[in-house]
This record gives structure tokens, C-alpha cells and sequence, in this order.
């Protein structure tokens, strides 16, 4: 079943790739739809910063063509956004067994939405729950080998799918953006 979910995953995302190819074979101008918005708002209020409202619009669009890529091969695993990030955030842990409420924190989870994400997980196999040895009232997450397994080949697929999007797009420029990303990230987080 997952192997059909995985097939079905990747024909959509091949179909996706295909249009965008299509499109740009054609000579078909590509929109921008972040310049049309930035046009709109410093014609409407040019009081606006319309830096920021570019650098943020395009930061949410690239976050929106990113995340549409990485759900599409998520469907394949019959995995939600949610359960994918906390396999992810396992993963990096290693050894270390997380309490729900660091977990939690680091995904900007609700504790009452993680419940439901780890119980679906530990169902799966994915996870194990077990007490935490210095306070009996909580509890430990940690992968299972098979969740580690699983996590692998996920991170794997999506991170294929991401730089099959990104491949006209030359590695200088990436590395450009992500370490002015980065400056601008060290300076936010400081906030």
C-alpha cells in the first residue's frame, strides 16, 4: 500500500514538474505574481515599505512552491506536514529521547495537536513512548528502528523532489541566497 501511495505521490509531483517544463518550453512567460502584489500595494500605499512586503511575500511563495512539492511526496507515505516534521526533528535528535512539550516547542506544535501526531506515529510503529526516569508523570519520544528506517527514506524522497524543483537553478545562486537567509535569520531570532 505505501509503495502504490509513494507511485501515486510521484505522479503528481512528475505531473507538476511536466506543466512547469511545458510552460517554459512554449516561450510562455512565467508571472510573477509577488512583483504584481509589490506593484499593488506601492501604487495603494506607498507609504509601505515595499521591501518588506517583497522580501516577505517572496519568502512565503518560495516557502508555498517548497511545501506543495514536499506534500506531494508525503501523500505517497500517507503522511501529514505534522508527522513528517516530528520524524524529522527525531531523526536529528540521535540517541536523545525528546519530552513531548521540547518537541512541542521546536515545532511551534500545540501540545494537544503533538498528542494526536505521536499517538498516530507510536500506532505506525514509528515512535515509542516511554516514562521518563527523572519525573514519572512525563514522557520520552524516541524513533523505533523502523521509524528511523522510514524517516530516512522520507527525508530522502523529499529532499529529491526539492532539488528536482530547484534544478534550474545554479548552486552559486543558492548558496547565495541561503547565507543571505541566514544573516537575515541571525538577526530575527535575536528579536
Amino acid at each position: 500500500m505505501v509503495r502504490q501511495g509513494v507511485r501515486r505521490g510521484w505522479i503528481t509531483l512528475q505531473k507538476a514538474f511536466d506543466k512547469a517544463k511545458l510552460v517554459r518550453s512554449k516561450g510562455v512567460p512565467v508571472t510573477d505574481p509577488v512583483a504584481d502584489v509589490v506593484r499593488w500595494w506601492a501604487r495603494e500605499a506607498p507609504e509601505l515599505p515595499a521591501e518588506t512586503i517583497e522580501f516577505t511575500k517572496r519568502v512565503a511563495r518560495m516557502h508555498a512552491l517548497t511545501d506543495r512539492v514536499t506534500v506531494a511526496v508525503l501523500v505517497g507515505f500517507d503522511l501529514s506536514r505534522a508527522e513528517y516534521d516530528v520524524l524529522g526533528t527525531l531523526v536529528t535528535a540521535g540517541d536523545e529521547r525528546l519530552r513531548p512539550s521540547e518537541l512541542s516547542s521546536r515545532l511551534l506544535l500545540t501540545t494537544g495537536g503533538l498528542s494526536n501526531v505521536l499517538r498516530s506515529l507510536e500506532r505506525r510503529g514509528y515512535v515509542a513512548l516511554t516514562p521518563d526516569p527523572a519525573d514519572g508523570r512525563s514522557r520520552r519520544v524516541s524513533l523505533t528502528p523502523e521509524g528511523a528506517t522510514a524517516t530516512r527514506r522520507v527525508v530522502g524522497e523529499v529532499v529529491a523532489a526539492q532539488h528536482e524543483l530547484l534544478g534550474g537553478v545554479d548552486a552559486a545562486r543558492i548558496g547565495s541566497v541561503t547565507e543571505n537567509l541566514r544573516a537575515v535569520l541571525r538577526l530575527l531570532d535575536t528579536r
